[in-house]
């Protein structure tokens, strides 16, 4: 037997390589088969993902965007007054934001939401009943009024109105069910005081309505509301709303485009009702103290019986009117400069600056124009935003830049204008000495009449400045317009009917396909050639398909079944495996593999080439050729070894199955099954039956759970390792290769038992033995899987 094994002197280690052998199409091939042979499934999940997706767009409420565009005038791409001057070179080194990014941020704040919601009271809404969701409309034929306060809103609540009769209605949802009636007020948990009002007659269908707090609703249009500048170099914004309804959604977006513009006049008007305030105190002041003085011309006229005065006194009066006027001027200046003082002082709080109360100093009019500016920027930001936010800092800095330069400005402003009250009042002064000269009658009344003129004189000037800023509030305009208003688009934004349908497909495609993949993942034990080839590199002597047959024995004279043949063309290759060799043992990893049948109907196949053979059942521990024969239980292999007075002829019997096919049983259970296995009597059985049979074949333990097999593995030619389809693990092929590795059983080759039809999976594949295995290939159809067995892999 070893002069056998050593005829070829082959190096099992070089010849062995464990590494995982490069791939080619055949795993392609593979499973393009596989997905073919379970197309049924592919399609009726496929089918029931595009229903799926059927069902979800037709009860999906569709959302539509609605858009709009607006100009904002921006003074830093129009080219405004301080485009080029030295404030506007000092903003942008300071990083100053474009005003279009500010208006976007203000387009943006919570308050300005809150007022749409407000005005559009979209804080109710309608809706009609619907199979499996509410469906929102339009217009309901009943109108929801809130009589208390929009901000006692607390709770949300969506209810069902059913009319119970003309006057009465039921109010409903699946926590709260009361009545109500027609134009009455009812009260609301949580909510507050509300009623019904009819605008039609109430059908039968199921409608209803929601309410929700104002900030809830107000939250959810901030969130699908898209404000963005589409390009740096031009000064519009875009706005986009999505909504369900589209013509409610293009109503909302132009109340919050009409709230937006109504903010930025407000705050334009801030500056001129700041500026008609200080004017209107004023205007007060001097009419008081004018009033005055002429009652006193007039008791100093009727004390004095003074009708009329001297041409010189008329003269002088004349000329310290000139003088008084230019006065009362250079006073009301100081007293605006000093007015814009107070207001320059509060650095904590900036507010905004009363403007054209100096018409000659076109650049402090300017600064005041800037100033006001980021103030208002300023309290935007903060709507929506705190002070420690990078934009607020930064408008806060650029605030204390400008007010710097203002009170430096002011500073100056007033030096001026002093000095030019000092010279006005020297000149005023000089006309006075000559007023003493008059009689003292005509001074007092000259007096008086000076000081006439000087409080006419302001009021004049407060007065046209009124009318001014009054004008000019009046002609005061939106830095924004709308020049695209708003409009919905026509095919809704969501859901996407085709990419719906897509999703459903490729859900539909991928739960088979992740089904295969997950269950070939947790499975550990052989299912195709593929997971044997990665994890062995012994060669495979045959494949046995898996039979319906009951009986334990298929091979016969007559047998053309897909299974006989198999067993042929293993008898074929097996006559290059065993080089002249006679002595088969046959083994696996474990119990259940098929040794027994695969010994049996390879030793009839053997049989029928009119070769002698002889089956061993040497599996002592649990033997099952017996059995599977049906062959009552005698003496055997144990007995042969105890008792050494018994011959060869005395345990070899007739197996049943062929004519040229004995047995050997195993006999009685021993306790020490190895020893015997390895006994001198044994090896004297082998040499003898050697003589007798063409061929002997050994039916081994399992060599993966004792080591019988290997015991016995002296006396073999070639070992046949039976791996079953299904059963046996994948980690249990490496075990016959660590058996050569460690020249522990040598010769091996395998035997695929078991192997079940999958379609493309193994279907008609030849492992390059000169056979295959495919049903249908011999004239005799064997018996095809069943659709349903696709789950049972």
């Amino acid at each position: 037997m070893n002069k056998k094994m050593s005829k070829k002197n082959i190096d099992w280690e070089d010849e062995f390589d464990f590494e995982e052998k490069k791939k080619d199409n055949r795993d392609l091939l593979r499973f393009i088969g596989r997905m073919l042979a379970n197309w049924y499934w592919f399609f009726l999940c496929a089918s029931i993902g595009l229903v799926g997706a059927f069902l979800y767009l037709r009860y999906t409420i569709p959302v539509y965007k609605v858009h709009a565009k607006l100009l904002v005038s921006d003074e830093k791409k129009g080219g405004g007054m301080l485009s080029s001057s030295a404030l506007g070179d000092l903003s942008s080194l300071m990083g100053a934001k474009n005003s279009v990014e500010n208006e976007v941020e203000v387009l943006k704040t919570a308050d300005l939401m809150r007022e749409m919601v407000l005005a559009e009271e979209a804080y109710i809404g309608y809706f009609n009943k619907g199979r499996v969701h509410n469906v929102p409309i339009l217009t309901a034929p009943f109108r929801v009024i809130l009589l208390t306060s929009p901000d006692s809103i607390g709770s949300s609540y969506t209810l069902e109105i059913q009319p119970i009769d003309t006057k009465k209605l039921k109010l409903s949802n699946p926590d709260t069910l009361f009545y109500a009636s027609l134009s009455e007020p009812f009260v609301l948990p949580g909510v507050g005081l509300l009623k019904i009002e009819p605008l039609g007659k109430l059908s039968k269908e199921s409608c209803g309505f929601w309410i929700a707090p104002l900030l809830s609703v107000a939250a959810s249009f901030s969130s699908r509301l898209s404000v963005e500048v589409p390009n740096k170099n031009v000064s519009t914004i875009d706005l986009m709303l999505e909504y369900t309804l589209p013509k409610r959604g293009e109503q909302l977006l132009k109340t919050l485009i009409d709230k937006y513009v109504e903010l930025n006049l407000r705050d334009k008007n801030v500056i001129a009702d700041s500026t008609l305030a200080f004017i209107n105190a004023r205007l007060r002041k001097i009419t008081d103290e004018l009033a005055g003085v002429e009652d006193r011309i007039s008791g100093y006229k009727k004390r004095n019986q003074l009708a009329d005065i001297s041409e010189q006194g008329r003269v002088l009066i004349e000329s310290s009117a000139g003088y008084t006027q230019k006065l009362a001027e250079v006073e009301t200046q100081l007293a605006a400069v000093d007015a814009v003082a107070i207001y320059l002082k509060d650095t904590q709080h900036p507010r905004v600056v009363p403007s054209s109360v100096i018409p000659q100093d076109i650049g402090f009019n300017a600064l005041i124009q800037r100033y006001n500016e980021l103030v208002l920027q300023r309290e935007r930001l903060l709507l929506a935003n705190t002070q420690d936010n990078p934009l607020v800092q930064n408008i806060t800095a650029q605030i204390a830049g400008v007010r710097e330069d203002m009170i430096a400005n002011v500073a100056s402003t007033r030096r001026q204008l002093e000095l030019a009250r000092q010279s006005q009042q020297q000149l005023a002064n000089s006309v006075t000495s000559q007023i003493t000269q008059v009689p003292t009658i005509e001074r007092g009344y000259i007096d008086l009449a000076r000081l006439q003129q000087i409080k006419q004189a302001q009021y004049i000037f407060l007065q046209e400045k009124w009318e001014e800023t009054a004008i000019g509030r009046t002609a005061n305009v939106s830095n924004s317009k709308v020049i695209d208003s708003p409009k919905a688009e026509q095919n809704p934004f969501s859901p996407k009917r085709k990419m719906i349908y897509a999703l459903g497909l490729i859900v539909g495609l991928a739960f088979p396909l992740g089904f295969i993949y997950i269950k070939d993942l947790l499975n550990v034990r052989i299912q195709s050639i593929e997971d044997i080839e990665h994890r062995n590199s012994l060669p495979i002597l045959g494949m046995i398909a898996h039979s319906e047959e009951q009986d334990q024995v298929v091979v016969s004279k007559t047998s053309r079944s897909p299974i006989a043949e198999q067993f042929r063309a293993m008898r074929t290759n097996l006559e290059f495996a065993l080089n002249d060799g006679k002595r088969i043992l046959f083994t696996s990893s474990m119990s259940g593999e098929g040794k027994s049948y695969v010994a049996l109907n390879l030793a009839v196949s053997l049989a029928l080439l009119d070769k002698k053979v002889i089956l061993m059942e040497l599996d002592l521990r649990k033997p099952s050729v017996t059995a599977k024969l049906g062959l009552p239980a005698g003496k055997g292999f144990s007995h042969y070894i105890v008792r050494s007075e018994m011959q060869a002829e005395e345990i070899i019997m007739s197996s049943g199955v062929h004519e040229n096919v004995d047995l050997i049983q195993a006999g009685a259970i021993p306790p020490n099954p190895a020893e015997l296995l390895i006994h001198s009597r044994a090896t004297e059985l082998m040499e003898s039956l050697g003589k007798r049979y063409d061929y002997i074949l050994m039916d081994a333990p399992p060599v993966g759970m004792v080591t019988d097999a290997q015991l016995l593995s002296r006396y073999a030619d070639c070992c046949l390792y039976l791996v079953r389809q299904g059963y046996t693990y994948k980690e249990q092929i490496r075990i016959p290769n660590d058996l050569v590795m460690t020249n522990k059983i040598k010769p091996i080759q395998l035997i695929v038992n078991d192997i079940q039809l999958k379609g493309g999976y193994y279907s008609g594949y030849g492992y390059g033995y000169g056979y295959g295995y495919g049903y249908g290939e011999y004239g005799q159809e064997g018996k095809r899987r069943k659709w349903w067995q696709f789950w049972k892999r």
